[in-house]
């Protein structure tokens, strides 16, 4: 216990010896990288906050804009295979009195979900800019319509329009990927009306 004391007391103008200087040395890394790890996480952690919350914003506005139209949608097209690598559906809507279609387009090039709308039976065709819907968007199957029922008991009275993609915000650790699957109901577009698989399709392929 006395050369303990001895070595933890002052011992003038002695100094302190090359181990004891390595072995601070040590102490003080381990704080200081303990320190910085801890940092770090925290960073990290408020980086995928913003990052879920700046995903699950995109995804709810366009979600609330889509189901807002399709919901009175008269007839929505069969999706289209890759069409020059994109994926395209279409819907027609009444917006202002005037017959609308709507054109939703999914680029795995730039990972966009997109909108643009033309007024239908109009020359020339003239759609207007696409609008970007949600960002950092991927999906290999974006849209599936599926079609009334009416001869079964259990099959839907109304065309519906599956949208399915995965928004992915952020990088890293601070990566958030957020899988968004909804089904939207036309409740205009019944088996009664004339609806044809060629709905609003004649602007595929074409530039705005």
């Amino acid at each position: 216990m006395r050369r303990l004391r001895a070595w933890l007391l002052p011992r003038g103008d002695q100094g302190f010896s090359l181990i004891e200087l390595m072995a601070t040395t040590v102490v003080m890394s381990i704080v200081v990288t303990i320190t910085t790890s801890a940092i770090l996480e925290i960073y990290q952690s408020v980086g995928r906050v913003d990052a879920e919350s700046e995903a699950q914003t995109q995804v709810a506005a366009a979600f609330k804009q889509l189901d807002k139209e399709i919901r009175y949608a008269r007839g929505i097209s069969v999706q289209s295979p890759p069409l020059g690598g994109d994926y395209y559906v279409e819907y027609l809507v009444n917006l202002n009195s005037v017959d609308t279609c709507v054109q939703l387009r999914l680029r795995p090039g730039t990972s966009e979900l997109q909108r643009r709308q033309w007024v239908k039976n109009v020359e020339p065709l003239a759609p207007t800019p696409w609008t970007t819907l949600a960002a950092l968007t991927t999906s290999t199957t974006p849209f599936t319509v599926t079609s009334p029922e009416p001869n079964t008991l259990i099959g839907w009275r109304y065309q519906r329009l599956r949208v399915t993609f995965t928004a992915t915000v952020g990088s890293g650790k601070a990566q958030s990927r957020r899988v968004s699957d909804v089904t939207f109901t036309a409740l205009n577009a019944t088996s009664g009306q004339d609806l044809t698989a060629t709905t609003c399709i004649e602007a595929r392929g074409v530039d705005s």
